[in-house]
């Protein structure tokens, strides 16, 4: 389907509603195909429809002409859709193809509304995509739903977009925590994660920070999100004072953080995708998921992931008694990998 001819069939100047209304790690690997999607269309303007918490990883993003937050219950669904009927959209497309994305395009009027095939939602599209089969990578996914509307190529790098003032910011950040410590490199952990399944445990964690002090002089800050704060102390006491919890923000702070450190280690996750968006050497801790999926990364920059694989793996799953394949892992393991992406030259 040609959306130029679309739109001038409707009358209506080219403007694409693309929508993936959550996680911030999904949202973030959307980013490619907005790439592709504004390569392919270069005079279109793209929006994009999220949950209000993750729209702040868009801002600065040179495909987008702006963002729709979507805001919780039915005020919320109420104004998105009244956003939408506003800026007269000449077409859609649903990377998320959920049951409230699908109402929402539904009820805005867009005449082009292309999403996923499941369930009876479907019939809330006028057109209907799929990824073909085999396609593994989250990222390379979204593109390839894409070819429904011409796009035949582009994958890269997902790609999130700080001013330069921000990552000053973030340098701010960090020697405010480390005030009075003598800093090498600094490498920020993320312990948490929304999944108890997915974290390694935070007293890995803490006995890494102690290895990079020790064999690197690195000093280390960890990250934390809302209801993490014990994650990250407890991360810090393993630690031999060698680690330090910074006190929890937003998710375009966090990034600032992010983008002024050396490095990062981060457990599967929003802020791991978020590190690699910004193109910081990145080691990623695996556990119950599959990494071709969900760290489509390695080989393409200073990007790694530790991750054992018992016979159990990939379960999935968000709790487990067991966590064998995370518990399984050693720092020494961890800072190999470390060591790696540090190293690593294009």
């Amino acid at each position: 389907m040609d959306l130029e001819a679309a739109s001038r069939g409707a009358g209506i100047p080219l403007r694409i509603l693309v929508t993936r209304l959550r996680y911030l790690g999904d949202v973030i690997l959307t980013t490619p195909a907005l790439a592709a999607l504004a390569k392919r269309y270069p005079a279109a303007e793209i929006h994009y429809l999220a949950e209000a918490p993750y729209v702040s990883v868009l801002e600065g993003n040179p495909h987008l002409s702006g963002v729709i937050p979507l805001r919780p219950g039915v005020r919320g669904s109420l104004e998105a859709v009244s956003a939408m009927r506003r800026l007269r959209f000449s077409a859609a497309i649903d990377l998320f193809y959920n049951p409230r994305s699908a109402a929402l395009l539904f009820l805005s009027g867009i005449p082009v509304r292309v999403g996923g095939s499941r369930r009876i939602r479907r019939r809330l599209y006028t057109h209907v995509a799929n990824a073909p089969p085999g396609t593994r990578s989250a990222a390379a996914h979204h593109v390839a739903f894409l070819r429904a509307v011409g796009v035949e190529d582009g994958e890269g790098l997902p790609r999130v977009y700080l001013a330069a003032a921000e990552i000053e910011g973030g340098r701010a950040e960090i020697d405010r925590a480390l005030s009075g410590v003598a800093k090498g490199r600094v490498v920020a952990f993320h312990p948490g994660g929304t999944w108890p399944a997915k974290r390694w445990p935070p007293e890995g964690f803490g006995r890494l920070a102690a290895l990079l002090r020790a064999k690197l002089g690195a000093s280390v800050v960890a990250l934390a999100g809302p209801g993490e704060e014990g994650i990250a102390r407890s991360a810090a006491a393993a630690s031999d004072g060698a680690l330090t919890p910074l006190p929890p923000m937003s998710v375009r702070r966090a990034a600032s953080v992010l983008a002024a450190s050396d490095a990062v280690v981060a457990n599967d996750g929003g802020i791991m995708h978020l590190a690699v968006a910004l193109g910081r050497p990145t080691v990623a801790v695996f556990g119950p998921t599959e990494t071709d999926i969900w760290f489509p990364y390695e080989g393409k920059g200073p990007f790694a992931v530790m991750t054992h694989t018992p016979p159990c793996a990939p379960c999935h799953k968000h709790y487990c008694d067991s966590g064998e394949c995370l518990k399984s892992i050693e720092p020494e393991e961890v800072l190999g990998k470390l060591g790696e992406v540090l190293a690593w030259k294009s």
